[in-house]
C-alpha cells in the first residue's frame, strides 16, 4: 500500500505532488483560520487573553507583575511583598480582573492593527479598585498602606526593530486572514485531482488517508511542542506565561487537528478495507522493523543514526510530550484497525444483500465507500465552520457561582428576582450640607450593603456659591415643586436662592438634588464613579439604576460615558422575556437604567414605566398603605413597590422603622404581589439600614442569608 506502488507513473507523480501540495494547502488554511479568529479578532483576542488567565503560569505572571507595579508606585512597600503578591493572587483569580483584561486587550489590540501605530500599550485602568478591594478583605492595614492611584499601564511594547516588524507582520497577517476559506477549497480541489490522475485510485486514496493523519498530528504538535520554548526562555515565570499563552491562542490548533487526523483516518480505513486482506498488525510491525533497521548505504545510514540520536536526545529531554505523542500515535492506530473492520462489516452486509451474479466487485464497492466518507468528510467540516467559534466564545471567564449573592438566583429570568431599592438613593446623610436625608449611608455603601436597585434624581445646576444653584428653566411649575418638596421645602430653598447672587449662571451642569440644588447637591460623576467601582469589583452583580430626570438624555447618557459607567450598561431589549441573571451577568453589561421621562435619544435609556407597573408612592402613615396602581397600570412586566411613610420635607428614621419592619414589609410584598399578580421586583424604601429590608428581600426570593435566616425563622408565616 506504498507510496511507490500508488504513484509509480509519470502521471502518479504529479498526483504525488497534487497531494502533497493539498496538505500544505490543508495546513496553512487551518493555520490561518485559527490565527484569524483567535488572533487577528479583536474581540476574540480579548476574551483569549482573559481565558488564558485560568493557566497557572499566566495567573503567576500577572500576580507579580500586578505586585511589583504597587511597589514601583511606592517604594517602600517592598517589606510587604509576599503579603501584596498574594493578594495581586486573589485579584488575578478574580472574574473582575478577567473582565478588564479582556477590555484592556481588545483596546490594545485594536491600537496595535491600527494603521501608523508603532507602540502598543496594554492599561488596566480598574486594577487600583481591584486590588484595594482584595486587599481590604485580606488585610485592611495593608490596604491602607497601598496607593489609591496606580499606574496601571502593565504593558509596553516600545518603538524598536523588532516590535515594528512584529506589528508589521500582524497587519499583513490581518489583511490576508481571509485567505483561508480558499485555501480549504484549493486543498480539497488538488486532493480530487490527486485522487483522478493517480493509477491506483484505491491506493491513492489510502495514501490521502495517509496524508490527512501526517497534517492532523503536525497542527497537533503545533500547540503540543510549547515546552521547547524553555531551550530559550530561562526564568521560569516568563516560561509561564509564554506556554499559557500559546496553549490559549494555539488551541484551536491543536482541536482541529485532531479533526482533520479524523477524517484522514476514516478515509484511510475506508480505502484499505478495499484491498487485499492484510494484518494490520503486521503492517505495524513492519514499518517498526524498517525504522529500526540502518539502511545499506553509507549515507543513509548517517542520516539515520543522525536521527536516531536527535530523536533520542528529544525523548530524554521531554519524556512526558513523547510519551503523549506516542499515546496520540497509538490511539490512531488502534481507531484505525477499529474503523477499518467497520467498513469491511459495512460492505459485507451490502453484499449479502445482492444476489450473487451481482456481488460488488473492488471497483464497485469504491462508490459506497467514497460516499460514506464523503458523509463522514462534510459533517467534521461542518463542526469545524459552525462549532468553532463557540469554542473560541467559550474563551470567557467561568460562568458565575453565584448571582447577586446567591447561586439560586443564577437561572431565575430578572423577573422572578427581588432587588432591595433605596428610594432618593442621592440623598443620605453624609453628602456635605445635605438638608432632609433620606437614607443612611452614600450610594456606594449601599451597594456594599446589598441594595442593588437606586432610585435617583438628576437635575441642572449652576456653580460658583456656597450651594448650587437650580436651574430652573429645565425644572417643572412652583405648584409641582412644592408637591414634590412640601411647602417648608420649598421656602426654604427660595431664600437660600435669593442669597445666590453672584453665581456664574453661563454653564451649568448635572447634581443630583432632589427638587432643588439649593437644599444639597453633589456633582453626578463621581458618584457615578462609585456605582462603577462596585461593579467593577463585584462582577457578579446586576444593578437596576432609575432616574428621575430632569435632564436631556443626551447630558446623562454622556456623564455614563464619561465615568466609564456605560461600558456596564444592558443593551439588550428588555422583555418580557427577561433573560436570566446569568446571562446578563455574563455579557458583561450588568446595569440596566431607566428614566421616569422616557424620552427618546439614547437606546439604553428605557422608559421606566414603559417596562415598571407600581404602586402609589404618597403614604401619611403606615394604614394607607396600599397595592393600586399607578404609574405604568398592570401592563409593565416589572413590578416596583413604594414603600415608605411621607412625611415632607423631612424623612423621618422613626417612621423607616414600622415601614421596614419584617413583618410589616413581609406582610405588605406578599399582599401586592397577590393583589397585582406580581412578583415584587424593585422594594424601595427610605432608610434602608433601618429595619429588615435585606432579610424580607431575602425571604421573597427563597434564599436565607446566614446573618438572618435563624433569627428570621420564628417571623417567617
Amino acid at each position: 500500500m506504498g507510496p511507490s506502488r500508488a504513484f509509480s507513473l509519470p502521471s502518479g507523480y504529479a498526483a504525488l505532488a497534487f497531494l502533497i501540495a493539498g496538505t500544505a494547502c490543508l495546513i496553512t488554511a487551518v493555520v490561518f483560520l485559527v490565527f484569524s479568529r483567535d488572533v487577528f479578532d479583536s474581540a476574540n483576542f480579548g476574551r483569549r487573553a482573559a481565558q488564558s488567565l485560568s493557566d497557572p503560569g499566566v495567573s503567576r505572571y500577572a500576580a507579580t507583575l500586578v505586585a511589583d507595579r504597587i511597589i514601583h508606585r511606592k517604594p517602600d512597600l517592598i517589606a510587604f511583598r509576599p503579603m501584596i503578591v498574594s493578594a495581586s493572587e486573589t485579584v488575578v483569580s478574580s472574574r473582575a480582573f478577567r473582565l478588564i483584561v479582556e477590555q484592556a486587550a481588545v483596546r490594545a489590540h485594536r491600537l496595535a492593527l491600527s494603521e501608523g501605530a508603532n507602540r502598543v500599550i496594554l492599561s488596566l485602568p480598574d486594577l487600583n479598585i481591584l486590588v484595594q478591594d482584595a486587599a481590604a478583605s485580606a488585610n485592611p492595614a495593608l490596604a491602607a498602606k497601598i496607593p489609591k492611584s496606580l499606574d496601571s499601564t502593565v504593558a509596553r511594547m516600545a518603538n524598536g526593530r523588532l516590535a515594528t516588524a512584529g506589528l508589521r507582520l500582524a497587519r499583513a497577517g490581518k489583511a490576508v486572514r481571509w485567505l483561508w476559506a480558499p485555501l480549504f477549497v484549493l486543498a480539497i480541489v488538488l486532493y480530487v485531482l490527486a485522487h483522478l490522475l493517480a493509477p491506483d485510485r484505491r491506493r491513492a486514496m489510502a495514501v490521502a488517508g495517509a496524508a490527512l493523519v501526517f497534517a492532523g498530528l503536525l497542527l497537533v504538535g503545533m500547540v503540543a511542542a510549547n515546552p521547547i520554548a524553555a531551550a530559550w526562555i530561562h526564568d521560569p515565570i516568563q516560561l509561564g506565561l509564554v506556554r499559557g499563552l500559546w496553549r490559549a491562542y494555539l488551541g484551536d490548533l491543536a482541536r482541529l487537528g485532531i479533526i482533520v487526523a479524523g477524517i484522514g483516518l476514516l478515509v484511510a480505513a475506508g480505502a484499505s478495507s478495499l484491498l487485499e486482506r492484510i494484518d494490520p498488525f503486521e503492517r505495524i510491525r513492519e514499518a517498526g522493523r524498517k525504522i529500526a533497521t540502518p539502511p545499506q548505504r553509507r549515507s543513509r545510514r548517517f542520516g539515520w543514526g543522525a536521527g536516531m540520536f536527535v530523536a533520542g536526545c528529544c525523548i530524554f529531554a521531554n519524556p512526558a510530550l513523547a510519551a503523549s505523542g506516542a499515546a496520540v500515535i497509538g490511539g490512531l492506530c488502534v481507531a484505525y484497525i477499529g474503523a477499518r473492520e467497520l467498513f469491511r462489516m459495512f460492505l459485507e452486509a451490502v453484499e449479502a444483500g445482492q444476489p450473487t451474479t451481482r456481488r460488488l466487485s473492488p471497483g464497485g464497492r469504491r462508490p459506497a465507500i467514497i460516499a460514506v466518507s464523503l458523509v463522514v468528510g462534510a459533517v467534521c467540516g461542518a463542526w469545524i465552520l459552525w462549532r468553532t467559534p463557540a469554542v473560541v466564545s467559550a474563551g470567557r471567564p467561568p460562568s458565575p457561582a453565584a448571582c447577586n449573592g446567591y447561586a439560586e438566583l443564577c437561572n431565575r429570568p430578572l423577573d422572578q428576582v427581588v432587588f432591595a431599592g433605596a428610594h432618593n438613593a442621592m440623598s443620605h446623610r453624609d453628602a456635605p450640607g445635605w438638608m432632609f436625608p433620606h437614607h443612611e449611608a452614600g450610594m456606594g455603601q449601599m451597594l456594599r450593603d446589598g441594595v442593588r436597585a437606586l432610585l435617583i434624581d438628576i437635575h441642572y445646576g449652576f456653580a460658583g456659591g456656597e450651594r448650587i444653584k437650580t436651574d430652573m428653566s429645565a425644572e417643572p411649575s412652583a405648584e409641582k415643586m412644592t408637591a414634590v418638596i412640601g411647602a417648608d421645602g420649598y421656602n426654604a430653598a427660595m431664600r437660600i436662592r435669593d442669597r445666590l447672587i453672584r453665581v456664574n449662571e453661563s454653564t451649568h451642569g448635572l447634581y443630583f438634588c432632589h427638587g432643588f440644588c439649593e437644599l444639597g447637591a453633589y456633582p453626578v460623576e463621581p458618584a457615578l464613579n462609585e456605582v462603577r467601582d462596585f461593579a467593577v469589583a463585584h462582577p457578579d452583580e446586576v444593578i437596576i439604576l432609575v432616574v428621575e430626570d430632569y435632564v436631556t438624555p443626551a447630558d446623562l447618557a454622556s456623564a455614563f460615558e464619561k465615568t466609564g459607567l456605560a461600558g456596564f450598561v444592558f443593551t439588550e431589549k428588555p422583555g418580557p422575556p427577561w433573560p436570566t441573571l446569568r446571562h446578563i451577568i455574563e455579557s458583561g453589561r450588568r446595569i440596566l437604567v431607566f428614566t421616569e421621562s422616557g424620552r427618546p435619544g439614547v437606546e439604553w435609556l428605557r422608559p421606566a414605566f414603559e417596562t415598571f407597573r407600581e404602586t402609589p408612592y404618597t403614604f401619611h402613615t403606615a394604614e394607607e398603605f396600599s397595592c393600586r396602581a399607578n404609574r405604568g397600570g398592570n401592563g409593565g412586566s416589572l413590578f416596583q413597590l413604594n414603600h415608605w411613610i411621607d412625611s415632607t420635607p423631612t424623612p423621618k428614621p422613626s417612621n423607616a422603622a414600622i415601614a421596614n419592619a419584617y413583618p410589616f414589609l413581609l406582610a405588605r410584598a406578599q399582599k401586592c404581589a397577590a393583589e397585582r399578580h406580581h412578583l415584587p421586583n424593585l422594594i424601595a424604601v427610605d432608610f434602608y439600614r433601618t429595619g429588615d429590608l435585606l432579610a424580607v428581600v431575602n425571604k421573597l426570593n427563597g434564599v436565607i442569608d446566614p446573618g438572618d435566616g435563624e433569627q428570621r425563622s420564628s417571623d417567617i408565616p
